[in-house]
């Protein structure tokens, strides 16, 4: 009977292990009405933008999902476990209504000032949600991407205005999640301006011109900054001691350009000016035992010491 006992606490307490843990997070950027105005000296030759536009999904045991990338505009979205989303729809999967553990990740150049279009705009999602499954430590990763690229000559007189407005939003939460685990969202943007090795010194990583708007005025490389209300270059963690939900949604961006920056000067030369913005979830959920699983647990610690004092007063169970 103790045996029996014994048994079913600790199947008890695995079973009572298995709360309603789960891990969710998304991380979500609009950049747009992006305007770069050069000023006399510096020539931009039409339509030589290089985009890549890339979406990665995974959940446990290897499952990835990768689409898209160099010479892409628009990447299929990419998706690994059920969730309702449309291509290009940028909105938050319905997160636990389905039931089932999700990533999903897209991203799109959706127009490109180079190419004769007014201004450039470029979004990225990457969202995750990790649910109770048979194993005791789940994780999962995911990422969307954007990058263009375009080359540029100076005669050594001009300098390149950059005006944008951004909308960027990070929600990030765990429930009955034990320690280990994080749901963590990502946003991340850089500007940067590299000399070719002809218009650079040796040994130069001809880097001239870094922009990764902060919200703090400077901590800018090679010009000034006229506009950064808030970072964009940001990570949002929750963790059992802070569970959240935790949510990164700045106000303040009055569309016309609220992100402005110059460069310095640039030499004459050939220069390749490059803008990447990566938005990304990482998740990792342990599950928390429930209450009542301790105290079965200690039903089950206490018959064994019984069963092991009695068997030490030479009695045995059947």
């Amino acid at each position: 009977m103790k045996k029996t006992l014994l048994a079913l606490a600790m199947t008890g307490f695995f079973a009572a292990g298995n709360a309603q843990a789960s891990a969710y997070a998304m991380s979500f950027n609009d950049v747009t009405n992006l305007v770069i105005t050069p000023t006399a000296g510096i020539t931009f030759p039409p339509g030589n933008s290089t985009n890549n536009s890339n979406a990665v999904a995974c959940l446990p045991n290897g499952n990835c999902v990768n689409n898209g990338g160099a010479g892409f505009i628009n990447a299929p979205f990419a998706q690994v476990g059920a969730a309702p989303y449309a291509d290009n729809s940028y909105r938050a999967a319905n997160r636990e209504a389905n039931g089932n553990s999700f990533a999903l990740a897209d991203a799109s150049i959706d127009s490109r000032q180079f190419i004769g279009d007014p201004f450039t705009r470029a979004r990225n999602m990457a969202e995750g949600l990790l649910l109770e499954t048979n194993t005791a430590n789940i994780t999962a990763g995911n990422s969307s991407a954007t990058l263009l690229i375009s080359t540029f000559v100076s005669n050594g007189n001009g300098t390149i205005n950059f005006s944008f407005d951004a909308f960027p939003f990070i929600r990030a939460y765990l429930v009955a999640a034990a320690a280990g685990s994080q749901a963590e969202g990502i946003l991340a943007l850089n500007f940067n301006i590299v000399g070719s090795p002809g218009n650079t010194a040796p040994g130069s990583t001809g880097l001239v011109f870094n922009w990764a708007p902060d919200g703090i005025a400077g901590g800018i490389l090679g010009g000034s900054e006229s506009g950064d209300p808030y970072t964009m270059n940001i990570s949002v963690t929750a963790m059992p001691g802070n569970p959240g939900p935790l949510v990164y949604d700045p106000s303040g961006c009055a569309p016309g350009g609220c992100f402005r920056a110059t460069t310095n000067p640039l030499a004459a030369g050939t220069y390749t000016l490059n803008l990447s913005m990566r938005e990304t979830v990482n998740l990792q959920l342990v599950q928390l035992p429930e209450p009542g699983s301790i105290l079965l647990l200690g039903i089950g610690l206490a018959a064994l010491g019984l069963t092991t004092r009695r068997r030490h007063a030479g009695q045995v169970w059947a």
